[in-house]
């Protein structure tokens, strides 16, 4: 992933649609209320669930903020409702344990960093029980929002605490300040996420997978766009089994060959002769290093066949 050009410009841009938009009402002689009528605008929801007209002010803090704290009446539950939405809360838990062991290697991969996963499982571990002690939503990783936020420059911890702090601001505020925005922001937003994430997923990984793997990949989209997480979940276990398995069958050892270094030529064309020298010697040279050239995957199943290998080596 290469440097923005502009990194300033999608954040610029997202925050000029509402002002923008309000312009256009101003202009074309409509009102606030006309616009929101007509469905330009989220209903602001008061207590009774229908649209009212608070000003922003007045609901940055209000009793209904607190409501998912309140004791919950089981009389009032719908269990087939519950039982409707298991396929769903199961997806939802398998998603939140291997977010971080998939995420957090991607978004490595995309920003050029390296990454301690010790640490992140740690944190992870410590903010989700934190805030499942004291009631609160489940937290994780978004790897869209990440790769946004990377790319409109953000680094270093004090733009990270910025962003946990204005986060938690809008914990509060957020659905009162939502039915002021436009709801072609919302779909602005998604939709550049969505290009975004297709680019960098299908397009940008064209050539770097073999056939078996960018087919999988082509597979979890057209899944995921038709039938949904939790189809697309399935198939990405079942692609990930079938491409492990294939190739494990293609290529049974994991040694393809091995080879001393003098075949080898150096990519640096600018060496000194002295430089050249010590690399054709044969005690201290190209000659003094072994190459082993490897294939497919390691694992459990094939690590005694290495071993073996490099010990006849």
């Amino acid at each position: 992933m290469g440097k923005p050009r502009y990194p300033l410009l999608s954040p610029i841009y997202f925050c000029l649609i509402t002002p923008v938009f309000y312009l256009g009402i101003w202009i074309t002689g409509n009102s606030v209320h006309s616009a929101l009528e007509a469905g330009y605008f989220f209903p602001p929801l008061n207590d009774d669930g229908v649209a009212s007209s608070s000003s922003l002010v007045s609901g940055l803090w209000n009793e209904s903020v607190m409501e998912m704290f309140h004791v919950v009446d089981f009389s009032t539950i719908s269990w087939k409702a519950v039982w409707k939405s298991i396929p769903t809360m199961m997806a939802l838990v398998l998603f939140s344990l291997i977010h971080v062991p998939i995420n957090i290697p991607a978004f490595a991969v995309s920003t050029d960093a390296d990454v301690d996963m010790n640490v992140e499982l740690m944190a992870h571990g410590y903010s989700n029980g934190i805030v499942g002690i004291l009631g609160g939503l489940q937290n994780y990783m978004a790897y869209t929002q990440s790769i946004i936020y990377y790319k409109s420059g953000g680094h270093g911890k004090t733009s990270s605490l910025a962003v946990a702090l204005s986060t938690s601001l809008l914990f509060f505020i957020g659905p009162e300040l939502a039915s002021h925005m436009p709801r072609c922001m919302a779909g602005t937003l998604l939709l550049h996420c969505g290009i975004d994430l297709f680019m960098e997923g299908v397009c940008d990984s064209y050539g770097k997978y073999d056939f078996l793997e960018y087919t999988g990949i082509w597979a979890i989209t057209i899944i995921m766009t038709f039938f949904g997480m939790e189809a697309a979940l399935l198939a990405g276990v079942i692609a990930a089994l079938s491409t492990y398995a294939l190739q494990s069958v293609t290529y049974p050892k994991p040694i393809r060959g091995s080879m001393t270094a003098a075949t080898l030529r150096s990519s640096e064309w600018t060496r000194s002769p002295e430089a050249f020298a010590v690399l054709d010697n044969r005690d201290t040279g190209r000659m003094k290093i072994f190459v082993v050239q490897m294939q497919g995957h390691l694992f459990f199943g094939n690590i005694s066949l290495f071993s073996d290998g490099v010990k006849a080596l």
